[in-house]
């Protein structure tokens, strides 16, 4: 039997080297072999494709450890989400996997009424989870840093903004991380456009985001850092009519949909993420708090990553550029290079 397939085979491997080394391979064989791992969606299904990773990640563990996958998905408010999860709950998960803010009200009230579940929580948490439920949190702020490094380097004006979604201590972090890693290259470079699309759908509002660009480009801003979920599809509206100006994407590939706007991309590897939990869950972890970052995998540029040949981003043509971001890579993946 395959354990991995070949679209997941350079993570199979190092998780399968994780699993040898601590000595607990063949106990998974047979100890999942029957466990079941829901992922519940926070909406229908749409094309989002970082809520897809969800759907990957539970795959990818379900190849790697024998377990039987499914995804439900929810409707759009509090009840729906509630409802998936104890359906879930009730079908016999052993591990449900959750992704987006919006169960974060849940969080403290659902993982309590199944204690013998394991829940696991990707990019949010509460103040003192409760003992079966598994916190996932993103080292963004190295894969920003060299964004910002990325953003300096390319811009011709020296003029760089940024379009988050919400100002919180979670997503202005790596923002001020992309700020100092401009500052390291470029020290004069102008950072002072960084604007918030807040209001009821900061994640998802195109027209919001489409003005804020729009607003950027007409003061002479080149390169924009599009944090801003869904709502990034609005500052790639706003940079069709640009010839100059240029963005880097979050969390997930957005090269290939852009016509060249996007050079590259600053990625979160949700599905990385999901299997590096399963595999210390079962591995017998209690823990209620995981940090993973470049160094796992979990987190990076999309130019030097390990299939950059196939992201279509035009950072690629720039090898000079791609040298400097490799060496202050390898530097923060060894701790020489400190990224708070």
């Amino acid at each position: 039997m395959r354990v991995c397939i070949d679209k997941y085979k350079f993570i199979c491997t190092i998780l399968l080297f994780i699993a040898a080394s601590t000595g607990f391979t063949a106990r998974l064989a047979f100890a999942a072999e029957a466990q079941k791992i829901f992922y519940v969606r926070p909406v229908p299904e749409n094309d989002d494709p970082y809520l897809q990773q969800g759907s990957d990640g539970i795959k990818q563990a379900a190849q790697m450890y024998q377990m039987q996958a499914t995804t439900l998905a929810s409707q759009a408010d509090r009840a729906g989400r509630q409802k998936q999860l104890e359906n879930a709950i009730r079908l016999g998960a052993n591990i449900i996997v959750m992704i987006g803010y919006e169960f974060r009200e849940l969080l403290d009230t659902v993982p309590r009424t199944a204690p013998h579940v394991r829940f696991v929580m990707l990019e949010q948490c509460i103040s003192n989870p409760p003992p079966n439920l598994l916190c996932i949190s993103f080292r963004e702020s190295e894969a920003s840093y060299l964004a910002g490094m990325e953003a300096a380097l390319v811009s011709v004006s020296g003029k760089i903004g940024v379009i988050g979604a919400v100002k919180t201590p979670l997503k202005q972090k790596p923002v001020d991380a992309f700020i100092a890693g401009a500052r390291s290259v470029r020290p004069d470079a102008d950072l002072n456009h960084i604007v918030w699309i807040e209001g009821s759908q900061p994640f998802n509002d195109t027209a919001r985001a489409e003005a804020l660009a729009k607003s950027m480009l007409a003061d002479g801003v080149d390169m924009i850092y599009a944090a801003a979920g869904s709502s990034n599809n609005g500052v790639f509206k706003a940079l069709a009519g640009n010839s100059k100006a240029r963005a880097i994407g979050s969390y997930v590939n957005q090269c290939p949909r852009t016509a060249g706007k996007v050079i590259d991309n600053m990625q979160v590897h949700g599905d990385t993420a999901i299997s590096l939990a399963v595999a210390a869950i079962l591995a017998g972890s209690t823990a209620t708090r995981i940090e993973y970052g470049l160094k796992e995998g979990a987190v990076s540029l999309t130019g030097i990553s390990t299939d950059a040949a196939y992201s279509d981003c035009d950072i690629l043509r720039q090898r000079p550029v791609l040298q400097k971001l490799r060496e202050a890579s390898q530097a923060i993946i060894k701790g020489k290079l400190k990224v708070d």
